[in-house]
């Protein structure tokens, strides 16, 4: 007679890496390597003389609706005095603001070899190519080039670590209860910067059969995690710097990036001024 019973099997190690982080306030990156945001390219003195990579974008300056004065119809001494405005008089006191807009420059650098350990020596996470970002934004005619104080305006504007992971297929030849890269990683960024926006780690749940367990760990999932992104329409993060971890679970390759205003705008506009579908942008905003 064949077995045809089930067992079910929660798994909760998770529960108490899901409180890591949980009373941590987040502060936000204030550089790296002794280089604080907003450093001219030109102080750092190790970086090679030509880039890694360049891009460039261009927008229209943002328009930002932030308050009003209300002005009654009724003036609060007359009887039947009401608290509608008047609408023409209303729209003339709107107050605006206006951010971002002209032209941006994003270019990285990397030093050969470089890398950086993210934790202690015996259990830390090696990160490595460590990326140099740079951003330079300036007004005018876009169709001119660069300006001539170029270099008076490319200031250190993010940091992007790669590292890697195991990738799905790596993942089919391990246990479920297996800790990846990646999960290491976060861990340690939970425990330096608290719980991400809409953070939610849940414990897992095997089947368990005479045949073996129906779970298969190359079906984990593995979320992209933001602290202090942008709100609104994604203009700008309102930190010094954003970070956000991902993962191509197909290849294995993870990253951490450092975030400054200035190159959340250089995405915004790449994805809505020409390049829809900009890789950074979705990074930045992916919702996984």
């Amino acid at each position: 007679m064949r077995f045809g019973w089930l067992v079910l099997l929660l798994m909760i190690t998770a529960a108490q890496a899901a409180d890591a982080g949980k009373r941590v306030k987040y502060v936000a990156p204030e550089g790296f390597a002794g280089h604080q945001w907003g450093d001219l390219r030109g102080s750092f003195e190790r970086l090679p003389e030509a880039p890694i990579g360049v891009g460039a974008a261009w927008m229209r300056t943002q328009q930002k609706q932030n308050g009003f004065t209300c002005v009654p119809n009724v003036s609060q001494q007359q009887a039947g005095a009401t608290d509608f405005c008047n609408f023409q008089e209303t729209l003339l006191r709107l107050r605006s603001e206006f951010q971002g807009g002209g032209t941006y420059v994003l270019s990285e650098y990397a030093i050969d070899g470089q890398g950086f350990r993210f934790g202690d020596e015996t259990n830390g996470v090696v990160l490595h190519p460590v990326i140099y970002q740079f951003c330079a934004n300036w007004t005018g005619n876009r169709k001119k080039g660069a300006p001539p104080n170029f270099d008076e305006l490319n200031k250190f504007c993010g940091m992007k670590f790669m590292f890697n992971s195991e990738s799905r297929e790596e993942l089919r030849k391990l246990p479920a209860e297996y800790e990846t890269t990646y999960d290491k990683v976060l861990d340690r960024l939970l425990a330096k910067y608290g719980r991400p926006n809409g953070f939610l780690r849940r414990g897992q749940v095997i089947i368990e059969t005479v045949e073996g367990d129906s779970s298969d760990p190359a079906d984990r999932k593995f979320s992209i995690w933001r602290w202090c992104p942008a709100v609104g329409d994604g203009l700008r993060t309102e930190c010094k710097a954003s970070v956000v971890l991902w993962l191509d679970p197909t290849t294995g390759v993870g990253t951490v990036l450092y975030s400054t205003p200035l190159l959340w705008e250089y995405a915004f506009a790449r994805q809505n001024y020409g390049f829809k579908g900009d890789p950074l942008y979705r990074v930045l905003h992916a919702r996984d």
